[in-house]
């Protein structure tokens, strides 16, 4: 190698102190000129550095003990004008022949107490870059072995230490996705016996992993099914092919099945193509799969379920269709009988009601009397026809309305003069019956004087001699509908008996309506369906011993449909 002194004035190095990291900072000290002394070259140590095998390709520089610097090689210099103003120094630079070099007593200091070679790296901004320089710097030796001087080299290690510094990151990056997606991790050899196990194994199956260390996967544990229906471990292990999420199965130590999701990939030689093993990842899924069969049994219940349910329908279904049949029959039959009854009974009252009027010639009183009970009864019996006939055709659906404006003074009018007659004979206050309103309803004029018809016979009928009936009425714009309440002062109705009121063939108590009382029961079921059919309905206000209020509500009349008759008489 070449050596290359450096003459003129002597140079020594600066001492003073070590430099703190910076923007420049590094290892080294200043070249400063000294002018009180001047220190001998060390030709010992020069001597001695003709022997030393010593890179001479990288910045070389050789200082005695005391700092003194007694060889700079020609790449130190190439590396100083690289740098410029930057130094591999701590701090601005004492130039030596315009040169910088490092601070060396730390250095020296460092050889000595080690009695070896020291390296250190240092970082130094050269413009905008950032380089990495690796130090090292050696004892020189005389031949008793002790320590005469110090040679160092720098190497500029910038690409090898980011080399490091990236593969570390991405090492750490891929390990913080394994984290993230799996539980622990596997490595096998060719013979496919495990070799690594991470610590997360053990922590989760309760054994330590060198338990299984050298052993196969078949020998510890096995491959089932999983929830997808798939076991291709087992097969892919053995055609040397990747999987994924295949369901194994270990025993822990206390017996519980612990399940995981192992997905694995063959390793092979890059240079050889030859099969060097398996890594792969392990997932507990072992909460999953429980999850899994409760669901499962779940679904099993709710579809057991369902079939039953689904029987119960078919029944119900069966069974509403045979009713929904013999319903159909039966009002088939009560209107046929209905109509059929009526004609000869219609007959029957003719003839009694001709007797009464002696259109045949004069009669006795004891067979007037007869003619009166048999047309009496007829009619009896004619009303409990066509109540019979009135629910056969509601409950068929072949009920046909004729829905109109219609006065309501009118119709109340009609179905009060129909009763008036055995209200007053029964000694009943009947001065609240008269209606004086200009209120319009829609309806069906015989359907709506049947309704009121019912509600004022029966309150005729339950009210006590000397009691009192009477109507209201009351307008509700907003809502489209107006309000009848027909009211008596009679037995009234016990409340736990009020639902029964509108049901058929129900009359609710011996003292209130009482089978002593003749009907059949109809009356008020078939107002009320007459009543929904219209839009309206009739609802019960009642207290036991003071009275009933029945309130029918219809709706008003179209006032479009108003306007438009008016128009038609105009």
């Amino acid at each position: 190698m070449s050596v290359k002194t450096v003459h003129g004035e002597n140079k020594v190095v600066d001492l003073s102190k070590r430099r703190s990291g910076n923007a420049d900072a590094a290892f080294g000290a200043s070249i400063s000129r000294g002018t009180e002394r001047a220190l001998p070259a060390n030709e010992q140590a020069l001597g001695i550095l003709d022997k030393l095998v010593v890179d001479d390709s990288l910045p070389l520089y050789v200082a005695a003990l005391d700092g003194t610097v007694i060889h700079m090689n020609d790449h130190y210099f190439t590396l100083d004008s690289l740098l410029g103003n930057v130094n591999l120094v701590a701090g601005p630079a004492n130039e030596a022949t315009g040169k910088r070099i490092p601070s060396l007593q730390p250095v020296i200091e460092d050889v000595l107490a080690n009695d070896s070679t020291v390296r250190a790296e240092e970082v130094v901004n050269v413009g905008s870059a950032e380089r990495v320089f690796l130090g090292r710097h050696i004892p020189i030796r005389n031949e008793q072995g002790s320590i005469v001087a110090v040679a160092g080299t720098y190497e500029d290690v910038t690409r090898q230490v980011r080399g490091v510094e990236e593969a570390q990151r991405t090492q750490a990056m891929f390990q913080d996705f394994a984290r993230a997606s799996s539980d622990w991790f596997f490595e096998c050899g060719d013979d496919l016996k495990i070799r690594t196990l991470s610590d997360r194994f053990t922590a989760i199956v309760g054994q330590p992993s060198s338990l299984f260390i050298g052993s196969k996967f078949e020998q510890f544990g096995k491959f089932e099914k999983n929830l997808s229906g798939k076991n291709e471990g087992s097969t892919s292990i053995g055609n040397r092919k990747p999987f994924r999420d295949q369901l194994f199965i270990i025993s822990g130590p206390d017996g519980k099945k612990l399940k995981f999701h192992l997905s694995g990939v063959p390793v092979f030689d890059r240079k050889t193509g030859d099969f060097t093993g398996y890594r792969g990842v392990g997932m507990d899924v072992t909460d999953r799969y429980v999850q899994a069969a409760e669901a499962e049994k779940i679904r099993e219940n709710l579809e057991t379920l369902l079939k039953e349910l689904t029987l119960k329908n078919m029944a119900l279904d069966d069974a509403t269709e045979q009713a929904t049949t013999a319903l159909k029959a039966k009002n088939e039959f009560l209107a046929a009988m209905s109509h059929e009854l009526r004609t000869p009974l219609n007959a029957i009252i003719g003839f009694a009601e001709s007797f009464e009027g002696q259109a045949f010639g004069p009669l006795d009183t004891v067979y007037m009397n007869y003619a009166k009970d048999i047309r009496n009864s007829g009619q009896h019996l004619l009303a409990l026809i066509n109540d019979i006939l009135d629910v056969a055709v509601v409950e068929s659906g072949g009920l046909t309305l004729q829905l109109d404006n219609l006065y309501l003074s009118s119709v109340l009018e009609k179905a009060v003069h129909m009763n008036i007659d055995a209200a007053r004979n029964k000694g009943l206050d009947t001065s609240r019956l008269e209606t004086d309103t200009d209120i319009m309803i829609n309806a069906d004029d015989r359907r709506t004087t049947q309704i009121f018809v019912n509600l004022l016979s029966n309150a005729i009928k339950f009210t006590q001699e000397g009691g009192a009936i009477g109507i209201e009425i009351t307008k509700n714009t907003t809502k489209g509908l107006a309000s009848i309440t027909v009211w008596d002062t009679g037995v009234g109705i016990a409340e736990e008996n009020q639902h029964k009121v509108f049901e058929k063939f129900q009359q609710v108590t011996d003292h209130v309506y009482s089978r002593k009382q003749e009907g059949t029961g109809l009356g008020m079921h078939i107002s009320q369906q007459l009543a929904r059919k219209m839009g309206g309905d009739i609802t019960l206000e009642s207290i036991e011993g003071e009275g009933s209020r029945f309130t029918l509500t219809m709706p008003l009349a179209d006032k479009a449909s108003l306007d438009e008759d008016d128009m038609d008489f105009i």
